[in-house]
């Protein structure tokens, strides 16, 4: 089981040696990324950087003050804790991508008993952590650095207030817009249940659909009335993609369960297609996959990307 391989050092015939809070972490950040496959490169790596936040007192302190605070306060102040290890950069020579993702990797140790507290099945635990291997490989692959680039978007795994559920990601939220059809009529203030849909690879419907199935059991007591209100906001809902991607293209089955109320036309998921190419001029940009080589053609003819907001109801 997870919580029993992933959980805290074993004393051997003398005891845990040095300093305990960095044994605890060092034994488990260790069988951390072995349990979700992290690439022997990203581990050695990661090993190698840990060591230098334990050899430089200064970073260390700022892990273990928040560590404890952590046991205190989920809540905390994670704007100002990111801001800090950015800062401590320039102190141990370690990316701050690199201290951001070390530092959550570690402090969930602590999470995954507060899931044991509330009763929430291992599994939720488990596929909500992965969210750090997938944001560790999208790392890598625009900036070359094994860590996050995504700080901001990571405190609510931590406050248990975002679980992955299967193949996707759900929160609840309310709802900012005012939507009106089919009988559902949404204003701001409402709740909805807020889907993400991590880099985790090809789109499989058999698997997604399973998820929202588990998503409407977690939270129907969130909606008395048993219809649980899904709203998603993303590049994979753009509308226009139907003028552009293969007729046999996942995304377009993704997009057919959702109501597509409305669309922003913006650049800045392009990164999601292109990673670090995703700046380059349309001529200039690969054509690895087909969605790269759809994109590209829809770009050389001048034509806008951007975003659609959906809602589903199950």
């Amino acid at each position: 089981m997870f919580y029993e391989t992933v959980r805290k050092p074993q004393e051997d015939g003398n005891g845990i040696k040095g300093d305990k809070m960095k044994k605890e972490w060092e034994v488990y950040l260790k069988n951390f990324w072995k349990a979700f496959d992290y690439p022997e490169q990203a581990v050695k790596s990661l090993e190698r950087d840990m060591q230098k936040v334990f050899s430089c007192e200064q970073v260390w302190e700022i892990f273990e003050t928040y560590d404890q605070e952590y046991s205190k306060n989920i809540h905390m102040d994670y704007e100002k804790i990111f801001e800090k290890l950015k800062e401590a950069e320039t102190i141990c020579g370690v990316s701050y991508y690199t201290l951001h993702l070390l530092f959550l990797a570690g402090l969930s140790r602590k999470t995954q008993e507060l899931y044991k507290e509330k009763k929430i099945p291992e599994r939720i635990f488990i596929d909500s952590m992965e969210d750090l291997y997938w944001k560790l490989l999208e790392c890598h692959k625009l900036y070359g650095v094994w860590g996050t680039f995504v700080a901001d978007w990571m405190p609510w795994w931590f406050e248990l207030r975002r679980f992955a559920l299967g193949r996707f990601q759900y929160e609840r939220i309310a709802f900012e817009d005012t939507y009106e059809k089919d009988g559902l009529s949404l204003h701001p203030g409402d709740s909805v249940i807020q889907v993400h849909i991590p880099s985790a690879g090809p789109l499989n419907r058999e698997e997604y659909r399973k998820s929202y199935e588990m998503a409407a059991d977690f939270f129907k007591d969130v909606f008395p009335d048993g219809k649980v209100i899904f709203f998603c906001e993303s590049w994979l809902l753009f509308p226009e993609h139907e003028k552009f991607l293969p007729k046999t293209s996942h995304i377009l089955e993704f997009m057919k369960d959702y109501q597509i109320y409305r669309e922003e036309y913006r650049t800045e998921d392009l990164w999601r297609i292109f990673y670090k190419d995703s700046k380059k001029a349309p001529e200039d940009l690969p054509e690895h996959t087909g969605l790269q080589r759809a994109y590209k053609k829809w770009l050389e003819a001048g034509n806008p990307v951007g975003v659609g907001f959906g809602i589903q109801v199950l």
